[in-house]
């Protein structure tokens, strides 16, 4: 996927302006490609206009202008989108207040290395990004890359039945991929 450049960035002012409109673009975008996985995992699959959308927001929140410190934003969020055949996403493991959060962490720890996105006879595993689980606990938000082949590109395109996985030995789900998710994945692989 290609990357974002300040270019790519509004100054905030004009963002202002323009926020309530690219906002309710972003969320229904959002829709299209979040998934959830059993009761308490989501995964969203990222892109360049969901990224640039996190860059606008935290340019706006922090009061960020100083092009310097918009790039340093560019940059964190431009590891997230992942170079070549593949597609970046966002796992998230979602809690309530009354969850015993220590207890689900721990159980839960190792998740991010058991998702697969599987269509036709195709398996495509997440890498996900280090650091982020321990054996006593895992994070809530994991950053997950699914790298492609023109061979898997091409079935994902031609398939008819799609799903996102997840294989951990306390948390085993299978989701179909709506057409419409699959559809604008196979966008972004297309423009790569």
């Amino acid at each position: 996927m290609k990357p974002l450049t300040l270019s790519d960035i509004m100054d905030i002012r004009d963002y202002e302006r323009a926020r309530d409109h690219i906002r309710r673009q972003v969320i229904a975008l959002k829709k299209v490609r979040r998934v959830g996985i059993g009761p308490r995992v989501s995964v969203v699959f990222e892109n360049r206009e969901t990224m640039k959308f996190q860059i606008q927001e935290m340019c706006r929140i922090e009061h960020i202008v100083d092009p310097a410190l918009v790039q340093q934003e560019i940059d964190v969020y431009n590891d997230l989108l992942p170079e070549g055949l593949a597609i970046g996403a966002t796992l998230l493991i979602e809690l309530v207040q009354q969850d015993d959060m220590p207890a689900i962490l721990k159980e839960l720890s190792g998740l991010e290395e058991t998702v697969w996105l599987t269509f036709g006879d195709q398996k495509v595993h997440a890498e996900a990004e280090l650091g982020r689980s321990t054996e006593e606990k895992t994070s809530t938000v994991h950053y997950l890359t699914f790298r492609f082949t023109p061979a898997q590109r091409q079935a994902l395109a031609e398939t008819d039945r799609a799903e996102l996985v997840t294989t951990h030995p306390a948390y085993s789900y299978r989701t179909p991929l709506a057409p419409t998710t699959v559809a604008s994945l196979v966008a972004d692989l297309l423009e790569s």
